[in-house]
């Protein structure tokens, strides 16, 4: 082990040590969902010298042990991010996003290997190889996007929306956005954009835009679709009426 791998430990265990005596209180959080690069930012927070949290605890707001001890989560949405905000102001929100067809491809892939590979695995009418699943997985995409933006759309100092799974210069856009200088490498965990989809994925995923009227264009756009209308939302009311620019639909390198 070299003195720089040495001292990377050493800062995450001293800052570990501050955040459970609550002494450091800024946050990083990637909120954007799973299957969007999630352990690739995980392993450039650890990079760092971040204490870094990627698993589902830190997901509800009230699981204080897990968000006081660590700097940086990720792994798929908040149950609340408002509360996250209002409980640890100041802090940094990271939007990692991917284009629509190589996410749900990606869904599709990994639930499908938890079936063949983990006795009992557990799935529902949201979480299954299915079109009712992926219905489900746009609609809740659309909203949960546009709400993310306009929560945001007075304070864009605060949010990164980044392509991870695309852009090259993506982990230095994100370590300048932690007020980091300089030049960074992407790690590549989990990044496999360019794998073969099954066929049967492919005719899923065909089968539901037809259903849902989506214009195939739409599938690669890193935010959302606006051919279609969205559904109940769990989020405000007023983040329906947001409109983006056509232009921001794919989060372009440089």
């Amino acid at each position: 082990m070299n003195f720089q791998e040495v001292a990377r430990k050493a800062t995450i265990t001293i800052r570990r040590f501050l955040n459970r005596n609550g002494i450091r209180n800024k946050k990083v959080f990637a909120i954007g969902f799973n299957k969007s690069a999630s352990t690739s930012l995980h392993t450039l927070f650890e990079s760092l010298g971040h204490p870094s949290y990627h698993g589902n605890k830190w997901r509800d707001h009230n699981n204080q042990s897990v968000l006081k001890k660590y700097d940086c989560f990720s792994d798929d949405i908040p149950i609340d991010m408002v509360a996250l905000d209002q409980l640890f102001p100041k802090s940094k929100f990271i939007l990692n996003v991917r284009d629509l067809e190589s996410w749900i491809y990606s869904r599709l892939a990994h639930i499908e290997h938890r079936k063949r590979t983990r006795q009992n695995y557990h799935t529902g009418p949201k979480w299954d190889t299915s079109k009712e699943a992926i219905k489900s997985w746009i609609e809740q995409r659309n909203d949960y996007h546009l709400f993310v933006l306009s929560y945001f759309s007075d304070r864009p100092a605060d949010l990164l929306v980044v392509n991870f799974v695309r852009d090259q210069s993506a982990a230095t856009k994100v370590c300048q956005f932690l007020g980091y200088k300089g030049e960074y490498r992407r790690p590549m965990e989990n990044i496999n954009p360019n794998s073969e989809r099954p066929q049967h994925h492919r005719e899923l995923l065909q089968r539901s835009i037809r259903e849902m009227e989506i214009n195939e264009i739409e599938l690669t756009y890193d935010l959302y679709c606006p051919s279609i209308e969205r559904g109940a939302s769990p989020f405000p009311p007023d983040s329906r009426e947001l409109k983006v620019d056509q232009t921001f639909q794919r989060c372009q390198p440089g």
